[in-house]
């Protein structure tokens, strides 16, 4: 798209605003989960509406493939000798860092969005989620603070005290318990994987902790917890937990004890910061593949599989960075964070200076699924370590319209089933059919089309399944 100048004080951000800036050279929006939300805009001092482009003002532009349009005030730029200008923008919500808030007491995550929208000055931004939280908020210890800086950017946050995942949609804050969702998507090397770039770092690793409670006055320490896990070094890593913000009222020995027990196994302190940064084609980039592009859409916080078919193994990660261009209406990256499987147990790989070790077995399951709506005419599968690729022929004994389902059935072993729901893709001839496989083992494979399907095994619809097993 091309960004639109709008004025400092505009709300709605529906109309040309301003005006268009046509003769923008790259404008890159970078979004990280619960974390950077900016955009950067290269601009040349000769381009039209240039002198629009004013510190205060706000620009709207895209920032995935929706094509809703989001606000970002400009902060800084920079003017070198060659007449292009780099205009650096943070999203409106950073505006939040400069609404204070005081309160104590709070103990529930609605109480702490009320206490939000009294902020001072007068706060514009509504308040969201769809998580029912109870628990103190140890920030709000009657210090004052900026609205954003409570929501995550200090200890004892929102996100400290009730977790999730944040959406910045202009003026509302929406806090999910789970954004994003899983994306019948597969990054596959060798096929539209371009690179890849693995980042592990043990540095922050521990396995007991001693926990404590100050007011300055008293100390309560308490006596050393241990995690049950093992930190990648291989030998016992002791921290002192400060745990004082978790309490209203002076506890007792035994409550610091157990804070200190269960906010050291929330934080998975064995578990290495692991991501790896991924380049790939995506087929809706694709022309011939244009039409079927709203299937294969992935965006921040999505879940994507991964495949390494050299290293017969692949992977199920999150979305958590993306830089998206907004010329072009394409992502320029995305960054993959683990979710229950790390890249090197994805890979197979015990050393990660050496990625031919160790590969996890490829084998060829038994898979049973079990009809009762609809006939199973073939069932095969293949395990690439923890990604299951299952392969369905199905038809009907009867006749099925469009919009009824073709097939129903569940798969009978437990160990092949998806951890999370699984979108297949479908087809009898050359009409598409949707179809899910679900976590109980559940399949729906659906006649979307308006072509009525014969009560015949000549109508057979074959449907594939990628999908991550526990």
């Amino acid at each position: 798209m091309i960004p639109i100048i709008y004025d400092k004080g505009e709300t709605v951000f529906i109309s040309n605003g301003l005006g268009r800036l046509r003769d923008a050279i790259s404008v890159i929006v970078s979004e990280e989960r619960n974390g950077v939300y900016e955009m950067d805009m290269e601009y040349p001092v000769n381009g039209a509406n240039y002198e629009l482009i004013q510190i205060g003002r706000i620009i709207g532009v895209t920032h995935d493939e929706t094509g809703d349009i989001q606000p970002f005030d400009i902060v800084s730029f920079t003017k070198p000798i060659d007449g292009i200008v780099t205009f650096h923008c943070t999203h409106i919500s950073y505006r939040q860092s400069y609404l204070t808030v005081k309160g104590t007491s709070i103990n529930s995550l609605s109480s702490a969005f009320t206490l939000f929208g009294n902020a001072t000055p007068s706060n514009p931004f509504t308040y969201w989620t769809d998580k029912s939280s109870t628990g103190y908020l140890g920030c709000m210890d009657g210090t004052p603070r900026t609205v954003r800086q409570t929501l995550g950017g200090i200890e004892g946050s929102v996100l400290d005290a009730y977790g999730g995942e944040f959406e910045w949609d202009k003026w509302t804050v929406k806090l999910w318990a789970a954004r994003g969702q899983y994306r019948d998507f597969t990054i596959r090397y060798g096929v539209n994987m371009l690179d890849y770039n693995e980042e592990y770092d043990s540095s922050g690793c521990y396995s007991s902790v001693v926990p404590y409670w100050t007011d300055g006055t008293t100390t309560i320490v308490g006596d050393k917890q241990v995690s049950g896990g093992t930190p990648p070094s291989g030998r016992e890593q002791c921290i002192p937990l400060d745990v004082s913000d978790k309490f209203e009222d002076q506890p007792t020995k035994a409550q610091v004890e157990s804070m200190g027990l269960s906010v050291m196994n929330s934080q998975n302190p064995t578990m290495p910061s692991q991501n790896i940064e991924v380049s790939f084609v995506r087929l809706q980039d694709m022309g011939e593949y244009a039409t079927i592009g709203n299937l294969m859409q992935c965006r921040l916080c999505d879940t994507i599989n991964v495949v390494f078919p050299d290293f017969n193994s692949g992977g199920q990660f999150k979305i958590v960075k993306t830089e998206w261009n907004v010329l072009t209406g394409k992502y320029e990256s995305m960054e993959l964070g683990s979710l229950s499987v790390s890249l090197s147990e994805a890979l197979g790989i015990t050393n990660t200076l050496d990625r031919q070790s160790a590969p996890m077995d490829v084998t060829t399951p038994t898979v049973t699924v079990t009809a009762t709506t609809g006939t199973v005419k073939s069932v095969s599968a293949r395990k690439y370590g923890k990604m299951m690729m299952l392969l369905l022929e199905v038809y009907n004994t009867s006749s099925v319209s469009g919009g009824s389902n073709v097939f129903e059935g569940s798969i009978s072993e437990s160990a092949y089933r998806p951890i999370l729901t699984a979108m297949g893709s479908g087809y009898w001839g050359n009409r598409a059919m949707v179809s899910y496989c679900r976590s109980t083992g559940s399949i729906t494979v659906r006649n979307v089309s308006n072509s009525a399907m014969t009560s015949s095994s000549s109508d057979t619809v074959t449907v594939s399944f990628t999908y991550i097993i526990a």
